[in-house]
């Protein structure tokens, strides 16, 4: 999975508001064909469903994995906290930064490792896993 479209899964998935292909533009400061071309890659990841003009929507497959890539950061993040002593809103920004370069495997040990928790840093829910939504997929 590229940045761009991390970003924008992760955009649609926290919006508390109906997004279209402008609103990612504009809020993420790039050109619209770009965040087009990201939208495409998703629709035919099966991540999203979108109809020109209409709204970007996530499919259940998209709603999985960005609650599981949302997982991966939230659990980079208690780790930054932990391990390296970085405050809480630095180790959030620190965790988006390389969320994409962990492996499922490495999340889970990271989760393993304290005990399952319930909330990172920030104060914010980690969700649980039995089984790795993005393994493979991203």
């Amino acid at each position: 999975m590229l940045e761009i479209d991390y970003k924008v899964l992760k955009m649609i998935y926290h919006s508390s508001r109906i997004l279209k292909v402008g609103d990612l533009a504009k809020s993420l400061g790039l050109p619209h064909s770009t965040i087009g071309s990201c939208i495409k890659r998703l629709e035919e990841s099966g991540y999203v469903v979108y109809e020109r003009y209409k709204p970007v929507v996530l499919s259940q497959q998209g709603k999985n994995l960005a609650t599981e890539l949302t997982r991966h950061a939230r659990l980079l993040e208690l780790l930054l906290h932990n391990e390296l002593g970085l405050i809480p809103e630095d180790a959030h920004k620190e965790s988006e930064k390389f969320n994409l370069l962990f492996s499922c495997n490495t999340i889970n040990k990271i989760c393993a490792k304290y005990s399952h928790p319930k909330m990172c840093p920030c104060g914010e829910e980690i969700s649980n896993s039995s089984d790795c939504f993005c393994q493979g997929k991203i």
